[in-house]
């Protein structure tokens, strides 16, 4: 009797979860055919719903796209639609991997650039463009300043997390302190080098502020393998999310093997960061606030919070990015400015109409 009822209650969560899931992909479709008719060259869902009837294989020898103009369809495939997708999967990517963080953490102030993935981007990005300024190097279809930004995200995370190591161990405080330690100390450098960097210093603030004027479909092609595979693999461990959420004895003593865990959650989170990063730049706000904003209407199940924060932050970011690109005229915001200008207010209304205190 208990056991039909245990049964009956999962299955009906999970069958919430599902439709919740797909009214999400669902929303995250339409807001990418609305956000392509945003520009100042002004084309009718008409010609974009045939533009991008004709891209589907079988279904497009049933669309005539006769009266759609080539100018039209270059700017809708070549300029609008990859830097769409690619502000897709940077949302989706930076807010997954916030969600790593703050469980692994079990720190509600943890995000994706808290071991220093930013920090390290930014750095790299900067030593790049003062002393291999004039290199045009491609790799795997990534630039030479992406790929440095890469890579430095990346040896900053292995650097913070091998400098806490004690023994087989990672403290959870060593780490987040380390984090912060780290991202001080290079912050501190990046500034000494952007006062010494001249005319380039233009170009480094806006890389650093984040954006998408330059996003090809090679950088989503690159890019889109990373946060597709991670967050895949990342929702084999949710509920071991769920266990160290009780603390690491608890989950100990449920069989999850906590330092394990940590290392490939830490792992995955971070190639991440470094992937997206590489492509946008440092858009701030997403990895924090997405997971909490999903928390607070979704619930703190990762089975579940996991591929909603990916889905919302996708939603998130092409709208903020939408906005940036037209907000000011001629002229482009950063997106980190309207991702906070607009998640802010929200998340302030969401926490107080929830009316109770707030948890991990």
């Amino acid at each position: 009797m208990i056991t039909d009822k245990v049964k009956e209650k999962y299955s009906n969560r999970s069958s919430r979860w599902k439709l919740i899931v797909l009214l999400l992909i669902v929303a995250l479709v339409v807001v990418v055919i609305l956000c392509l008719n945003i520009g100042f060259a002004p084309i009718s869902f008409s010609d974009i719903l045939a533009i991008l009837g004709k891209q589907i294989p079988f279904l497009n020898h049933y669309i005539g796209s006769s009266s759609v103009s080539s100018i039209n369809e270059a700017i809708i495939l070549q300029i609008r639609l990859p830097r769409i997708l690619a502000g897709a999967i940077v949302g989706a990517g930076l807010a997954a991997a916030g969600v790593m963080y703050q469980g692994v953490f079990r720190n509600p102030m943890a995000d994706s650039y808290l071991l220093g993935a930013s920090a390290g981007a930014s750095f790299a990005y900067t030593l790049a463009v003062i002393y291999a300024g004039s290199l045009a190097l491609n790799f795997f279809g990534l630039g030479f300043f992406q790929v440095v930004a890469f890579l430095g995200a990346v040896l900053t995370v292995f650097l913070v997390y091998f400098m806490s190591r004690i023994g087989n161990k990672v403290p959870i405080t060593t780490l987040l302190l380390s984090g912060i330690v780290v991202n001080i100390f290079i912050l501190a450098l990046q500034t000494v080098f952007e006062l010494r960097s001249g005319k380039a210093l233009i170009g480094i603030i806006a890389w650093i502020a984040g954006g998408f004027s330059n996003i090809t479909w090679t950088n989503v092609y690159v890019v889109f393998p990373f946060v597709l595979i991670g967050i895949v693999i990342a929702s084999f461990f949710t509920k071991d999310l769920n266990m160290l959420s009780m603390g690491d004895d608890t989950a100990q003593h449920l069989g999850v093997n906590t330092e394990r865990v940590r290392q490939i959650l830490l792992l995955i989170s971070s190639l991440i960061t470094g992937a997206v990063v590489s492509i946008s730049g440092v858009i701030g706000f997403v990895g924090l606030i997405i997971p909490h904003m999903t928390r607070l209407v979704i619930g703190p199940d990762h089975r579940i919070l996991l591929p909603t924060s990916a889905i919302v932050g996708a939603i998130f970011l092409i709208l903020c990015d939408s906005v940036a690109r037209v907000a000011t005229g001629a002229s482009e915001l950063p997106v980190g400015v309207i991702t906070a200008l607009a998640g802010t207010p929200f998340f302030i209304y969401l926490l107080r109409k929830r009316k109770t205190s707030y948890s991990l």
